[in-house]
């Protein structure tokens, strides 16, 4: 009799999700957590899934743990954007798979929460009431019409376009290779992108950050744009030059800018602050990295990554699967950032 293989989780799971996954994997494997296994068990390991957002997940990739998993086959990460990892320390046969899609229709709303609030002028509007001005605003804008460009046309930008055409907006994709897909009137390639930038009345970032999407949006990028469109970013903060965009909002009062990521997050105890005021610009708009938090989240993600570990298991095509050249280097341009942000 062959002996079980492990899929190895970084945390408990939950009952009902746990059930789920054993019923995806079969009886081949066996479900382990990093507590309850023993050293000569580690060979036996050929999945891993864990958390790229918290730290301690991350170090068993960086701590060395990873070294020591000579069966690992596939990496499976609970959240969609792998970019925290150390893609030098993963072996080459290794898969890395983000959790793609799982996220989408709850950041969704929150893209589109976003784009409301500049649209109509809500937050504008609500601060000269609370002043006891009553001016109505001349320059709302009608979404129906109009044209989004969705820089990422993966889970996210799929949600996106479709609540946009509910409201009458053509959507235009971007992606790698350019290919037509459900949900877009268009879809360009990112060779394409400037010629696509300069119709967008409204703009969102979600595409993963990688080597080559680093600083995608510069101040270049930004001046192709309308002067009052608006721009929304769930992705990565380093994928927008944070000086350039900050410059073109200061001399841009009409182009408006929402941000649910940042390039600098807070550790345990810190409070949150960037390098330049945007805060003070009436024409921005921050959330804490929290467009895809709600109730439901967790759950979802977990059914996410685990539905894309059945496809592996029965040796079907996954989705998400991260190239790791996209990664490697990644590590060296946000430390120059850093080195930028102290001095």
């Amino acid at each position: 009799m062959n002996e079980q293989k492990i899929l190895l989780s970084s945390r408990k799971l939950p009952d009902q999700t746990r059930i789920e996954l054993t019923r995806e994997i079969g009886s081949s494997y066996e479900i382990r957590t990093m507590q309850d296994l023993d050293d000569s068990e580690i060979g036996r390991i050929e999945i891993l899934l864990l958390d790229t957002a918290v730290d301690n997940d991350r170090k068993i990739i960086s701590g060395g743990e990873l070294g020591k998993f000579s069966g690992l086959k596939l990496i499976q990460s609970t959240r969609a954007g792998v970019d925290v990892l150390d893609f030098r320390k993963i072996p080459p046969n290794v898969l890395v798979c983000g959790n793609i899609g799982a996220y989408g229709e709850q950041m969704a709303e929150h893209v589109f929460g976003m784009v409301l609030y500049f649209a109509r002028n809500i937050g504008k509007s609500d601060l000269e009431l609370k002043q006891g001005d009553w001016e109505i605003p001349t320059d709302s804008i009608f979404l129906k019409g109009k044209t989004m460009v969705l820089i990422g046309a993966g889970g996210i930008g799929k949600a996106v376009a479709s609540i946009a055409s509910c409201f009458g907006m053509k959507t235009i994709g971007v992606n790698s290779t350019g290919k037509s897909l459900p949900n877009f009137d268009e879809v360009v390639s990112i060779e394409k992108l400037d010629e696509v930038l300069v119709k967008a009345d409204v703009t969102v970032v979600s595409l993963p950050l990688t080597v080559k999407t680093f600083h995608l949006i510069d101040k270049q990028k930004l001046r192709a744009m309308k002067r009052n469109s608006i721009l929304v970013n769930v992705a990565r903060g380093f994928i927008i030059d944070e000086l350039a965009l900050f410059q073109h909002l200061k001399e841009n009062p009409s182009f408006k800018c929402a941000l649910d990521v940042w390039w600098w997050y807070p550790k345990q105890g810190e409070k949150f602050s960037q390098k330049f005021p945007f805060f003070d610009l009436p024409n921005f708009l921050g959330t804490p990295h929290d467009s895809g938090v709600v109730p439901e989240t967790e759950e979802l993600a977990l059914l996410g990554a685990i539905e894309n570990i059945g496809r592996f298991v029965r040796n079907d095509e996954l989705k998400g699967v991260m190239d790791r050249q996209d990664y490697i280097g990644l590590s060296s341009l946000i430390a120059k950032e850093k080195e930028k942000k102290t001095t």
